[in-house]
Protein backbone atom coordinates (compact mmCIF):
# COMPACT_ATOMS: atom_id res chain seq x y z
CA UNK A 1 0.00 0.00 0.00
CA UNK A 2 3.12 2.27 0.48
CA UNK A 3 4.27 1.43 -2.48
CA UNK A 4 1.01 2.10 -4.27
CA UNK A 5 0.71 5.32 -2.25
CA UNK A 6 4.14 6.98 -3.42
CA UNK A 7 4.16 5.64 -7.23
CA UNK A 8 0.24 6.55 -7.78
CA UNK A 9 -0.47 9.52 -5.19
CA UNK A 10 -1.52 11.86 -8.38
CA UNK A 11 -4.47 9.02 -8.86
CA UNK A 12 -6.40 10.23 -5.81
CA UNK A 13 -6.82 13.65 -7.21
CA UNK A 14 -8.26 11.84 -10.52
CA UNK A 15 -10.22 9.68 -8.92
CA UNK A 16 -11.98 12.51 -6.75
CA UNK A 17 -12.45 14.67 -10.31
CA UNK A 18 -13.46 11.50 -11.51
CA UNK A 19 -16.40 11.09 -9.09
CA UNK A 20 -17.26 15.34 -9.27
CA UNK A 21 -19.64 14.35 -12.23
CA UNK A 22 -21.16 11.26 -10.71
CA UNK A 23 -21.95 13.44 -7.26
CA UNK A 24 -23.73 16.73 -9.58
CA UNK A 25 -25.63 14.31 -11.41
CA UNK A 26 -27.43 12.97 -7.82
CA UNK A 27 -28.59 15.65 -7.57
CA UNK A 28 -30.08 16.56 -11.30
CA UNK A 29 -33.93 15.25 -10.23
CA UNK A 30 -34.17 17.45 -7.09
CA UNK A 31 -34.10 21.08 -8.52
CA UNK A 32 -35.92 23.28 -11.04
CA UNK A 33 -35.32 23.30 -14.57
CA UNK A 34 -32.89 26.64 -13.96
CA UNK A 35 -30.64 25.19 -11.82
CA UNK A 36 -30.62 22.08 -13.96
CA UNK A 37 -29.05 24.13 -16.55
CA UNK A 38 -26.62 25.21 -14.37
CA UNK A 39 -25.98 21.74 -13.11
CA UNK A 40 -25.68 20.98 -16.51
CA UNK A 41 -22.83 23.18 -16.97
CA UNK A 42 -20.88 22.78 -14.07
CA UNK A 43 -21.45 18.69 -15.06
CA UNK A 44 -20.27 18.72 -18.28
CA UNK A 45 -17.08 20.99 -17.44
CA UNK A 46 -15.59 18.04 -15.03
CA UNK A 47 -17.11 15.22 -16.87
CA UNK A 48 -14.16 14.70 -19.04
CA UNK A 49 -12.38 14.12 -15.87
CA UNK A 50 -13.58 10.46 -16.03
CA UNK A 51 -12.55 9.21 -19.56
CA UNK A 52 -9.79 10.65 -18.41
CA UNK A 53 -9.06 8.11 -16.19
CA UNK A 54 -8.59 5.57 -18.84
CA UNK A 55 -5.05 7.00 -20.09
CA UNK A 56 -3.77 6.70 -16.50
CA UNK A 57 -3.58 2.85 -17.30
CA UNK A 58 -0.19 4.11 -18.96
CA UNK A 59 1.47 4.19 -15.54
CA UNK A 60 1.10 0.60 -15.19
CA UNK A 61 4.70 0.58 -17.00
CA UNK A 62 5.70 1.77 -13.56
CA UNK A 63 5.40 -1.61 -12.39
CA UNK A 64 7.71 -4.35 -12.10
CA UNK A 65 5.86 -7.21 -13.63
CA UNK A 66 6.06 -7.22 -16.76
CA UNK A 67 9.41 -8.61 -18.09
CA UNK A 68 9.18 -8.51 -21.86
CA UNK A 69 8.12 -10.56 -24.46
CA UNK A 70 8.03 -14.80 -23.31
CA UNK A 71 8.91 -14.10 -19.94
CA UNK A 72 7.46 -14.56 -17.38
CA UNK A 73 5.66 -12.23 -15.18
CA UNK A 74 6.66 -10.74 -12.15
CA UNK A 75 5.13 -12.32 -8.92
CA UNK A 76 5.93 -9.09 -6.63
CA UNK A 77 2.58 -8.74 -4.42
CA UNK A 78 2.67 -5.19 -3.64
CA UNK A 79 2.90 -4.93 -8.11
CA UNK A 80 0.38 -6.80 -8.52
CA UNK A 81 -1.84 -4.79 -5.22
CA UNK A 82 -1.00 -1.91 -6.98
CA UNK A 83 -2.15 -3.07 -10.49
CA UNK A 84 -5.72 -4.01 -8.55
CA UNK A 85 -5.57 -0.84 -7.15
CA UNK A 86 -5.13 1.69 -10.06
CA UNK A 87 -7.66 -0.74 -12.27
CA UNK A 88 -10.32 -0.46 -9.84
CA UNK A 89 -9.76 3.46 -9.52
CA UNK A 90 -10.00 3.97 -13.27
CA UNK A 91 -12.85 1.38 -14.14
CA UNK A 92 -15.21 1.65 -11.44
CA UNK A 93 -14.87 5.85 -11.21
CA UNK A 94 -14.75 5.90 -15.23
CA UNK A 95 -17.72 3.88 -16.47
CA UNK A 96 -19.89 5.18 -13.74
CA UNK A 97 -18.34 8.86 -14.32
CA UNK A 98 -19.18 8.24 -17.87
CA UNK A 99 -22.76 6.41 -17.44
CA UNK A 100 -23.83 10.51 -16.15
CA UNK A 101 -23.72 11.06 -20.28
CA UNK A 102 -27.10 9.01 -20.52
CA UNK A 103 -28.57 10.09 -16.97
CA UNK A 104 -28.17 13.83 -17.98
CA UNK A 105 -29.36 12.97 -21.32
CA UNK A 106 -32.33 10.82 -19.80
CA UNK A 107 -32.91 14.12 -17.30
CA UNK A 108 -32.77 16.44 -20.37
CA UNK A 109 -35.80 14.61 -22.36
CA UNK A 110 -37.55 13.72 -18.81
CA UNK A 111 -37.59 17.67 -18.26
CA UNK A 112 -38.57 18.48 -22.03
CA UNK A 113 -35.73 20.19 -22.45
CA UNK A 114 -34.54 17.63 -25.25
CA UNK A 115 -37.56 16.10 -27.25
CA UNK A 116 -36.51 14.76 -30.78
CA UNK A 117 -34.09 11.52 -31.22
CA UNK A 118 -31.64 13.70 -32.89
CA UNK A 119 -31.22 15.71 -30.28
CA UNK A 120 -30.26 13.44 -27.80
CA UNK A 121 -27.74 11.54 -30.19
CA UNK A 122 -26.08 15.52 -31.32
CA UNK A 123 -26.08 16.02 -26.91
CA UNK A 124 -23.85 12.90 -27.11
CA UNK A 125 -21.69 13.07 -29.94
CA UNK A 126 -20.68 17.26 -28.52
CA UNK A 127 -20.26 16.13 -25.56
CA UNK A 128 -18.13 13.04 -26.33
CA UNK A 129 -16.28 15.50 -28.61
CA UNK A 130 -15.68 18.25 -26.24
CA UNK A 131 -14.61 15.62 -23.52
CA UNK A 132 -12.24 14.49 -26.21
CA UNK A 133 -10.50 17.72 -26.47
CA UNK A 134 -10.51 17.91 -22.77
CA UNK A 135 -8.76 15.17 -21.92
CA UNK A 136 -6.27 16.30 -24.97
CA UNK A 137 -4.75 19.46 -23.30
CA UNK A 138 -5.11 17.70 -20.01
CA UNK A 139 -2.82 15.13 -21.01
CA UNK A 140 -0.88 17.00 -23.50
CA UNK A 141 -0.86 20.64 -22.25
CA UNK A 142 -1.22 19.63 -18.95
CA UNK A 143 -4.78 21.95 -18.26
CA UNK A 144 -6.83 21.27 -15.87
CA UNK A 145 -10.67 22.29 -15.14
CA UNK A 146 -9.76 25.31 -12.77
CA UNK A 147 -7.50 26.47 -15.56
CA UNK A 148 -10.82 27.76 -16.77
CA UNK A 149 -12.06 29.92 -14.28
CA UNK A 150 -7.92 31.38 -13.07
CA UNK A 151 -7.13 31.27 -17.31
CA UNK A 152 -10.41 31.29 -19.40
CA UNK A 153 -8.90 32.89 -22.39
CA UNK A 154 -5.56 31.19 -22.96
CA UNK A 155 -7.27 27.69 -21.84
CA UNK A 156 -10.11 28.48 -24.47
CA UNK A 157 -7.74 29.28 -27.22
CA UNK A 158 -5.67 26.21 -26.84
CA UNK A 159 -8.63 24.13 -26.87
CA UNK A 160 -10.54 25.16 -29.50
CA UNK A 161 -7.90 26.82 -31.59
CA UNK A 162 -4.10 25.35 -31.45
CA UNK A 163 -4.76 22.73 -33.68
CA UNK A 164 -2.06 19.81 -35.01
CA UNK A 165 -2.84 16.50 -37.23
CA UNK A 166 -2.00 15.14 -33.85
CA UNK A 167 -4.54 16.78 -31.78
CA UNK A 168 -6.92 16.12 -34.75
CA UNK A 169 -6.18 12.22 -34.81
CA UNK A 170 -5.97 11.88 -31.12
CA UNK A 171 -9.77 13.90 -30.79
CA UNK A 172 -11.17 11.69 -33.11
CA UNK A 173 -9.88 8.51 -31.87
CA UNK A 174 -10.72 9.46 -28.44
CA UNK A 175 -14.23 10.62 -29.84
CA UNK A 176 -14.42 6.93 -30.76
CA UNK A 177 -13.70 5.10 -27.92
CA UNK A 178 -16.07 6.78 -25.65
CA UNK A 179 -19.07 6.06 -28.11
CA UNK A 180 -17.72 2.63 -27.27
CA UNK A 181 -17.62 2.51 -23.67
CA UNK A 182 -21.03 4.21 -24.33
CA UNK A 183 -22.38 1.53 -26.01
CA UNK A 184 -21.27 -1.08 -23.61
CA UNK A 185 -22.51 1.13 -21.09
CA UNK A 186 -25.75 0.53 -22.27
CA UNK A 187 -25.42 -3.22 -23.18
CA UNK A 188 -24.75 -4.16 -19.97
CA UNK A 189 -26.83 -1.65 -18.04
CA UNK A 190 -29.91 -2.08 -19.73
CA UNK A 191 -30.25 2.13 -19.69
CA UNK A 192 -32.65 3.45 -22.06
CA UNK A 193 -34.34 6.75 -23.19
CA UNK A 194 -36.35 8.28 -20.71
CA UNK A 195 -39.28 6.59 -20.66
CA UNK A 196 -42.32 9.10 -22.45
CA UNK A 197 -44.60 8.56 -19.93
CA UNK A 198 -42.39 9.77 -17.02
CA UNK A 199 -41.76 13.16 -19.07
CA UNK A 200 -42.79 16.33 -17.11
CA UNK A 201 -45.25 18.84 -18.30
Amino acid sequence: MLFFAKMYHFMALNVLLGYIPLEISFHFKKVSNKVFLLLGMMWLLFYPNAPYLFTDFFHLERLSIYQGMNQIFGQSLSAWVSFCLLTIGICVYGFLGMATVLTTLNEAFRRNILNKKWQGIFFVLIVNLLSSLAIFVGRFDRLHSVHLFTRPIQTLQTIFLTWSVDKGLFVVMFTVMQLILLATIVGLTGLELIDKDEKLY
